[in-house]
């Protein structure tokens, strides 16, 4: 994780280790098959609209 102090000194007494939430870590198939509860998409093409 990477900041910027705004005021100068703000951030001296603050330490820690970044963890990544296990919520991050799934399987591709996990995720394949979550998708599967929903409708596919499909494109349209509206009015006013310049690339399609």
């Amino acid at each position: 994780m990477l900041c910027k102090e705004l005021i100068p000194g703000y951030l001296d007494d603050v330490t820690g280790v970044y963890q990544t939430p296990q919520g991050y870590y799934v399987k591709d198939e996990d995720v394949d098959e979550f998708d599967k509860e929903f409708p596919p998409k499909e494109k349209l093409k509206l009015l006013g609209q310049i690339f399609g």
